[in-house]
């Protein structure tokens, strides 16, 4: 029996989309690092968070990049930010020319109330190139400390030289995260 469209196109998304890794937080943690999981069998790579909830109130979700299995410091972060929220009509934007961190990337001024949660998706760009600098784009939704819906749209870059990266850091501005799930998949 052949197979559908359908069929074959699942089985084809499966051969290019690859589950890497899964992190479960169920208590308090200072952040999350997922490390080592970036190989030659992909170029790209996707991170999805779900239902992720902040320790305290009012707190953003930073992304930091991680080279060698260590967090990359320094002034080397630049990113642009759209951001839009439901109880405004007004549109935002942030930029960072030379920050020590993405943030608020994975959510602002996120709610620790019940509902109130954040959720992302974010791209990797090959981050085991070493001819460029490592680009990302990030789409965030969560429930901010006010119940208010917020999109956020960040796209950046490491502006450091051009070595492979290992990993990535999902931290909190200050505190811990108290819970979510984290799932790393490998694009081809």
């Amino acid at each position: 029996m052949a197979l559908t469209k359908v069929e074959a196109d699942m089985v084809n998304l499966g051969a290019d989309l690859a589950l890497l890794h899964t992190t479960t937080v169920t208590s308090n943690t200072d952040q999350v690092q997922i490390d080592g999981h970036f190989t030659s069998a992909f170029t790209n790579y996707k991170l999805i968070g779900s239902n992720v909830h902040v320790q305290t109130d009012d707190k953003s979700l930073n992304l930091k990049f991680m080279s060698g299995g260590s967090v990359i410091t320094g002034s080397v972060h630049r990113s642009a930010q759209i951001n839009a929220k439901s109880s405004s009509s007004t549109v935002s934007n942030a930029d960072e020319q030379s920050d020590t961190e993405f943030a608020k990337v994975f959510g602002e001024r996120v709610g620790n109330a019940t509902g109130e949660n954040a959720n992302f998706e974010l791209t990797l760009f090959d981050p085991l190139a070493t001819d460029n600098y490592k680009m990302f784009l990030c789409i965030t939704t969560s429930i901010d400390y006010e119940e208010v819906t917020r999109l956020i749209y960040t796209g950046g870059f490491y502006n450091s030289g051009q070595a492979a990266l290992s990993g990535i850091e999902i931290k909190p501005a200050s505190d811990a995260i108290a819970s979510g799930v984290f799932k790393l998949y490998g694009l081809r």
